[in-house]
């Protein structure tokens, strides 16, 4: 018998501590979070402020802060309507403070319900936290209420990738030599992006490859190379492009023409636009040299194995008079 008491006894007391878990009031920014994909100069949102687990709130005061060069507010709703709310507010440095009361009875709610309605504006792109604080609530005989603040945020996500650079491993090459493109790409976005980024002579492609998840402010290096045996002899910008994500807007950047890639004849070691005794010199200052010896001539080394030797000697001869 003592035991089946004892176990009443438990809950019973389980059952009262139940009872005096009187859930927190709290004062919220509804909703949480609100995100645009693109920017949209002028556009309007409006968003609610909330109250939950009240059983008399007579009168509020609270401040808002959010950032005055993204947003601005153009307007307040107090309610709910049928309290007949008597406000009084203000709005300036990014800052809305607003003191109400209720002339008609108090709010008694548990599921959240909007005190405060608010019309924002759209100024500029970026992020912008929205932070309740020194805030008050007050029951009928003006004793405060302790209560929890959950803030809020808006967010305009820019989403712009570029190409910043171009850099080609040589300025003259001869047909058939590879040239290393080097292009490096950014993100000047908020938003993790996948794109194309393609490469280009004289606006005909030859490479193209596949950014994935570029983090925002981040940049990717791409080195692309070039088999000019797809050419023929003379003189070739190169472009890169980064195509366009979702969203996107500023194109103007996603373009890059930076250099011009010279496509040698054969032989032609001194880049003249013809082979002839000038370049059987060149060849004969640089002969039996390779890369970091100080005769070396990378364009005496007509066949690209590392080294000026006969075989290249040969090469000028046979193209020997042949001009561009």
């Amino acid at each position: 018998m003592a035991i089946v008491i004892s176990l009443l006894s438990s809950a019973y007391f389980v059952y009262e501590s139940r009872l005096s878990e009187v859930p927190t009031p709290t004062l919220s920014v509804e909703p949480p979070e609100i995100v645009y994909e693109s920017f949209v100069k002028g556009q309007q949102f409006s968003l609610n402020i909330t109250v939950a687990n009240v059983t008399d709130l007579k009168a509020y005061e609270l401040k808002l802060s959010f950032n005055a060069t993204m947003l601005s507010v153009l307007g307040i709703q107090w309610l709910p309507v049928a309290n007949s709310p008597l406000a009084d507010s203000s709005v300036a440095s990014g800052i809305a403070w607003m003191n109400v009361t209720y002339t008609i009875g108090s709010v008694a709610t548990i599921q959240p319900i909007t005190i405060a309605n608010m019309i924002f504006q759209i100024k500029n792109p970026g992020k912008s936290p929205l932070h309740l604080y020194d805030t008050t609530l007050a029951n009928s005989a003006g004793v405060p209420i302790s209560h929890y603040t959950t803030d809020g945020s808006v967010q305009i996500l820019r989403h712009d990738v570029a190409i910043l650079a171009v850099t080609c491993s040589t300025d003259e090459t001869y047909i058939g030599h590879i040239v290393n493109v080097t292009v490096v790409a950014k993100n000047w976005g908020d938003a993790f992006e996948n794109f194309t980024v393609s490469v280009y002579h004289n606006s005909t492609l030859f490479g193209s490859f596949s950014v994935v998840d570029l983090s925002p402010s981040d940049s990717a290096t791409i080195i692309f190379d070039w088999n000019t045996s797809d050419v023929v002899a003379g003189c070739y910008s190169i472009e890169a492009d980064a195509s366009l994500v979702p969203y996107e807007t500023n194109s103007s950047n996603n373009l890059l023409v930076n250099g011009v890639v010279k496509v040698k004849i054969v032989g032609d070691v001194n880049n003249d636009n013809v082979v002839d005794i000038n370049d059987l010199f060149a060849w004969d200052s640089a002969y039996g040299s390779c890369s970091g010896q100080s005769n070396w001539n990378p364009q005496a080394d007509i066949n690209g194995d590392g080294v000026v030797d006969k075989v290249d000697g040969a090469l000028i001869i046979e193209n020997y008079h042949n001009t561009l």
